[in-house]
């Protein structure tokens, strides 16, 4: 009974499930608390570092701002004119004027206790209350580790400062009391080298307490070196000097700040310290490695209490996950047999899958012998640049195992006879086996009678490799090999481009040795110098399209037509440019096509592949235009009402006048009463052009047909299309055609 209740369980779905999502909460868990608990590690361990860094600072600056004040006051009194030098046994009665002249500088530094002046070879010290010999000062003030003749010794070099660390000293001089004291005995004028006297101050251990005194609750030793000895320090550790001293040697004296541990009293501790400052002063903290742990097990604890609910909450939801996974497997294993008797859920539905998998071979077959068909859709949608853009052509051939996402790729085409088999299948061998990072699709194109190989590849040479195995296997497996390959091409918008430089090599394979690949780039160097010259034409069907000027365009296509008619060219060579050019209007006046209109209705590669004169193709580039003037003649909504009238009136307006060299922007403007700026706003909101750009336009195009037509100079011509002088003229009409007036008119000579 009980083996039986264990396996149902191992069997059941939901147990499954459940352990699943409590296995996948467990290791969720661990990595949170693990992350939680290096990350309150780190950030306790940093903030306890950094607040005792900040403390650190703040004594130094405040202790530096004392050390500062002790300097500036000697000084002040170095450079003072009213305290000068004097002996006390020659001139007694100036001591006290100097009384008084002191007091200032004694408030000023409050926060001494003490601050004595002698002057250089005086016997004699003085203060704001009172004057004394060095002996009584010397007898008066009994230090711990400093004796008498060291002190008067001291007190007799005015070169340099010199600091008496903190140490017990018995004072009688004001109220005979004992306490810590630090002694700075300063030259007046430092920063001079005067040798004039010094200044004594004594600071009490109060001043350093105060310093040394915060809010931060864990414990702390804090230490003022200074030369290699402890000027001052407080704290809550009994920790001896000399492994303080060892710790901050092992500190690089350039990093700042630093910390390093060490072990002292059977304890591990942490000496944090500010790298030297002015006057070798270095300010350092002592804290107990337990301590910041202590710290830091605190924060862990919180961090352990917060992961108790959530994973309880976790536990529920994995619960309700596995319950509501488990649903859907149940309807569908009720629908299936189970023949086990064994209630396990999962193993109904493979069974169930698998019988519906036997069932389905048919269907299957019969949608693999369909792929065929898909890709043959793929390749010529792909021809005719039917997809907008790469991700989506490369998601399509995806959709059909292909993987088109290659640098480069080509068009080739291979001749059929008349009981030719379908195309290669380029992934099978030989062709996959000698070309392993090349991708293939064959397809036929029964109207041509040939077959089109699209071929995706990393590099050129490994395109043309693929076409020449085509061509060896067709030679061997079929008795013929003529294959002809178009150029590489990068972008997968040049497609029809790379079907067009196809089919013109393979409609010379009649004059070519048909014996080896034939290349595209073996016919097509005699259009390098025909090319820019159509450009020229090409330019100026855009300018009167732009203009809306069906006039001048019946003009540019004219002109296009005779330019050809009078160019020695082969028919494959005038698909390849008729192509470039219906490409430049379609990229030219995209924006202009209606969101729900496609621009490539009107054009089909395989159409222009069909032409088989210049008619043909005139008439079919004369058909394209006509669809892009009637979108050119909706533009735009402007924001008042009449602007499209009065532009309109504006063009006629130029078109009567062009030949006004006073004609200005300004002018036109004032005419129709409106401002320069909303004019030039509302002029190329409607034509796409400035006024000035369509201007120079009317002008330029007037200037050709006087060229053409007429034998007047270029100064002439100038004047009667409104320029003031020849050099403008020039200048503006190479900007619109690329070459000078002279050079259009002998080009257009030769033309004739």
């Amino acid at each position: 009974m009980i083996r039986r209740t264990l396996t149902k369980w191992r069997a059941s779905a939901f147990v499954r499930y459940a352990l699943s999502y409590l296995s996948l909460l467990a290791i969720v868990l661990a990595v949170a608390i693990g992350y939680m608990c290096c990350y309150v590690d780190r950030e306790v361990r940093n903030k306890t570092l950094e607040s005792q860094i900040n403390r650190l600072s703040r004594i130094a600056f405040q202790h530096e701002e004392y050390v500062s004040a002790m300097l500036n006051t000697a000084e002040q009194i170095g450079l003072s004119p009213f305290i000068e030098p004097f002996s006390f046994e020659e001139e007694p009665w100036r001591a006290y004027d100097l009384l008084r002249q002191l007091a200032p500088y004694t408030v000023t530094n409050s926060f001494c206790d003490q601050m004595y002046l002698r002057f250089a070879g005086d016997s004699h010290l003085y203060s704001s209350s009172s004057s004394m010999t060095l002996d009584m000062f010397a007898n008066l003030l009994q230090y711990e580790n400093v004796s008498r003749d060291a002190l008067l010794s001291m007190l007799d070099n005015t070169k340099e400062m010199q600091i008496i660390p903190a140490q017990r000293v018995v004072s009688r001089l004001v109220d005979g009391s004992e306490s810590e004291m630090v002694t700075f005995i300063v030259p007046l004028g430092m920063s001079l080298k005067s040798s004039k006297g010094s200044l004594v101050f004594l600071l009490k251990e109060a001043v350093y307490r105060d310093m040394f005194s915060d809010a931060i609750e864990l414990g702390n030793n804090t230490y003022i070196f200074q030369g290699g000895r402890v000027l001052a320090s407080d704290g809550d550790f009994d920790l001896p000097d000399d492994a303080v001293f060892s710790a901050l040697a092992g500190l690089d004296d350039q990093a700042s700040p630093a910390y390093v541990s060490f072990d002292c009293n059977g304890e591990s501790w942490y000496l944090l310290a500010l790298k030297n400052r002015d006057w070798g002063m270095r300010y350092a903290a002592v804290l107990r490695v337990s301590d910041l742990r202590g710290t830091i097990l605190n924060g862990l604890w919180g961090v352990l209490l917060l992961a108790v609910p959530i994973a309880a909450l976790g536990a529920l939801l994995a619960l309700y996950l596995a319950k509501r996974s488990i649903q859907p497997i149940r309807a569908i294993s009720s629908l299936l047999p189970n023949p086990t008797g064994t209630g396990d859920e999962m193993k109904s539905i493979l069974d169930g899958v698998q019988q519906l998998t036997q069932s389905n071979t048919d269907l299957i077959s019969r949608l693999d012998r369909s792929l065929p068909m898909q890709r043959h859709e793929f390749v010529i949608r792909f021809m005719k640049g039917r997809f907008s853009s790469r991700a989506e052509t490369v998601a399509a051939a995806a959709a059909l195992g292909l993987n088109i996402d290659k640098p480069c790729y080509a068009v080739a085409l291979s001749s059929v006879s008349d009981n030719e088999e379908q195309p290669f299948d380029l992934r099978k061998p030989p062709f996959a086996a000698e070309n392993p990072d090349t991708v293939g699709i064959g397809v036929e194109l029964v109207a041509m009678s040939v077959h089109l190989y699209l071929i995706f590849a990393g590099d050129a040479q490994a395109v043309s490799r693929m076409a020449d195995c085509i061509r060896e296997v067709s030679l061997e497996q079929r008795g013929h090999g003529v294959v002809a390959l178009g150029g590489v091409q990068t972008d997968f918008s040049r497609a029809p481009t790379a079907y067009l430089e196809a089919a013109t090599a393979y409609d010379n394979r009649f004059i070519m040795d048909d014996s080896r690949l034939i290349n595209y780039s073996d016919i097509s160097e005699n259009m390098q110098d025909i090319l820019p010259q159509a450009r020229k034409i090409t330019d100026g069907i855009n300018h009167a399209i732009r203009l809306n000027n069906r006039g001048l365009l019946e003009n540019k296509m004219d002109e296009l037509l005779h330019f050809f008619r009078h160019t020695s060219m082969s028919p494959f060579a005038f698909r390849l440019l008729y192509n470039d050019v219906i490409d430049t209007l379609l990229r030219e006046h995209a924006d202009t096509w209606p969101k729900d209109a496609e621009p490539l209705a009107a054009y089909d590669i395989f159409s222009l592949s069909g032409c088989q004169s210049i008619d043909d193709l005139d008439a079919l580039l004369r058909k394209l235009c006509d669809a892009i003037l009637r979108t050119e003649d909706a533009p735009a909504a402007l924001d008042g009402a009449d602007e499209p009238s009065v532009i309109s009136q504006v063009v006629a307006y130029m078109n009567e006048h062009f030949a006004d060299s006073e004609l200005s922007i300004s002018a036109i403007a004032e005419a129709f009463n409106m401002s320069t700026a909303r004019l030039s706003l509302a002029f190329k909101e409607m034509m796409r052009l400035s006024p000035l750009e369509y201007l120079t336009v009317i002008r330029v195009e007037h200037s050709k047909t006087l060229l053409r037509r007429t034998d007047l100079s270029i100064k002439e011509i100038s004047q009667r299309v409104g320029y003031y002088d020849a050099s403008s003229f020039i200048r503006r009409f190479k900007q619109m055609t690329g070459e000078t007036p002279l050079q259009y008119r002998r080009s257009t000579e030769e033309e004739t």
